[in-house]
């Protein structure tokens, strides 16, 4: 081996050994570019003359120093919640220890959720200030090693105000977070409704509606809208539950009990008597209020009211009349028109319209002294003088005429006549002269008054229609009309022109012929009167969507 050839072979053994070295030591490879530079000087080194070496020296791995590490600098000690804000002063409920001339955090929550305080050093958490001092000591707000803060103790509807002091584990700071607990959810209304079907009410809380979410548990019970409002389907109990929004637990659960509404106007009363309509009529009245009035258009010769039940506004454009018993013994009628008003009146709320422009005007009882004698004979009649000449004319139960035995529907000055009848009687007597009896005056003074746009008069029986009327082709038409409507809904027959539609001093006679009112007469029934109580079912049936419609849409 030439002289160069042996200082080139131990340039790559030096190297080599000290490649072995670094990787024994831990200190990792070098670069290439310093081994590189390393064995140049070794090169250069060996190319001036030298001894032969009698032996391959051996390197000595070297100790590599340990770095010492940079201390990591603390961060800001602050709250790091997202919602808080910091700031001074608006500590708003804090009597005890607030906090003056500094900034602090602030917080809002609800006395029915926790606060998990989140600082950014290890901290301890003792409550400092409160609305009180007893209420501090008295621990009506805790927190835990962890930063929960949680109300203990609270009255309904109570908000509860607090102070935390935070302190670091690492460098001793201090901060203090001030926390508003809002008053827990309360409803007004209590935590029951109970309600009719069909009905509604609406709900009040101690929380604006638009932060509220309702729900409610069975729909086909009862059902809310965003308002509050809980309407009633059918009969049985549900929960509904309202919760404030942005909370987790500030809600409550008020049970809804839906029952079916009983009725006023008893359907079951064999006989409905004047007393029984007059007590129903008040207690619609009081039920109603603002939907319903009531007045008496004048009294009759024994001193018994004649009632009419306004439902709608009284200032409303179109004005409708329905009126029933002016004979005595067609007191069944009664007891009908009653109910279909209460049916009217509960539905109410869903017609608030029609009622704006609509007025009804119901007259159940045109001549009670004639329904009571019907009824309970002449004992019924309180007047000495009256009840003696009842009972002489006799015929009680199947009595039509007023207490002074005057027929009132041939009382009226239209085409009325005394003809060969001079004497008063139970049926047919027309009276000594048109509008001579004060049942006959109240009730044409309250139509001029009102000046209504239709009248239905109900008599029985039969089951049919008067309508044909003589009278001009505009007014017959309108007639017409009406009649063929009520007979699409209870198919009793349209009577042709006869005497019933003639002058003869009835109340329609005066409402057509004089008045130019539309009116049709229903003749309900199909038994001789008085009707039994049988024959209610199928003439409320027959006749329910007929009065509803004309009372809702006519």
């Amino acid at each position: 081996m030439s002289n160069s050839q042996w200082k080139r072979w131990m340039a790559c053994v030096l190297l080599l050994s000290i490649v072995i070295c670094e990787l024994m030591s831990g200190s990792g490879i070098r670069s290439q570019a310093r081994h590189k530079q390393e064995a140049d000087v070794f090169e250069e080194q060996a190319e001036e003359p030298t001894m032969e070496p009698t032996a391959v020296p051996t390197a000595e791995p070297t100790e590599v120093p340990t770095a010492t590490p940079v201390p990591t600098p603390l961060t800001k000690y602050v709250l790091v919640n997202p919602d808080a804000k910091y700031y001074k002063g608006g500590q708003k409920g804090i009597r005890y220890k607030k906090i003056s001339g500094e900034k602090i955090y602030h917080l809002t929550s609800y006395t029915t959720d926790t606060v998990k305080l989140t600082m950014s050093h290890a901290s301890t958490y003792q409550i400092y200030g409160g609305g009180s001092k007893k209420e501090v000591t008295g621990k009506t707000v805790t927190v835990s090693s962890s930063g929960v803060v949680r109300c203990r103790k609270k009255k309904e509807g109570q908000a509860i105000y607090t102070i935390i002091q935070a302190k670091s584990k690492l460098t001793g700071e201090v901060q203090y977070i001030y926390i508003n607990f809002k008053k827990n959810l309360t409803c007004r209304n209590g935590k029951r409704l109970s309600l009719y079907e069909k009905k509604s009410q609406t709900l009040s809380f101690n929380y604006g509606k638009k932060n509220l979410k309702f729900s409610i548990k069975n729909k086909k019970v009862a059902t809310v809208n965003k308002k509050g409002q809980v309407t009633a389907k059918k009969k049985g109990t549900t929960y509904l539950t309202v919760k404030v929004r942005d909370s987790e637990k500030n809600e409550i659960k008020i049970r809804i009990v839906v029952k079916e509404e009983p009725w006023l106007v008893n359907d079951k009363n064999k006989v409905y008597d004047y007393n029984d309509m007059t007590a129903d009529l008040r207690r619609l009245v009081h039920k109603y209020p603002g939907k319903a009035g009531l007045s008496s258009l004048g009294k009759s010769y024994d001193g018994r009211d004649i009632w009419c039940l306004r439902i709608g506004s009284a200032y409303a454009g179109k004005r409708l009349v329905i009126d029933a018993a002016i004979h005595g013994r067609e007191w069944k009628n009664t007891q009908i028109l009653m109910r279909q008003a209460e049916e009217i009146l509960r539905e109410y709320n869903e017609h608030k319209d029609r009622f704006r422009n609509v007025c009804l005007y119901l007259i159940p009882m045109d001549n009670p002294d004639g329904v009571t004698i019907s009824q309970y004979g002449y004992q019924g009649i309180r007047n000495k003088k009256l009840q003696k000449k009842v009972k002489k004319i006799g015929h009680f139960r199947r009595w039509k005429n007023n207490a002074r035995g005057v027929n009132l529907n041939n009382n009226f000055p239209a085409g009325f006549s005394v003809k060969k009848k001079k004497k008063p009687d139970y049926a047919t007597y027309p009276g000594k002269k048109a509008g001579s009896e004060k049942e006959t005056k109240a009730l044409m003074k309250f139509i001029q008054k009102i000046k209504p746009n239709t009248v239905l008069n109900l008599h029985s029986t039969g089951s049919i229609l008067y309508w044909d009327f003589a009278v001009d082709e505009a007014l017959h038409n309108r007639q017409y009309q009406l009649a063929k409507k009520i007979n699409s809904y209870n198919h009793y027959r349209m009577m042709p022109r006869n005497g019933s539609t003639e002058e003869r001093g009835g109340f329609a006679d005066w409402l057509v012929y004089e008045k130019k009112i539309p009116s049709v007469t229903i003749e309900t029934g199909s038994v001789m009167c008085p009707l039994p109580h049988s024959q209610y079912p199928s003439i409320y049936k027959k006749n329910n969507k007929m009065f509803r419609w004309f009372m809702l849409q006519y």
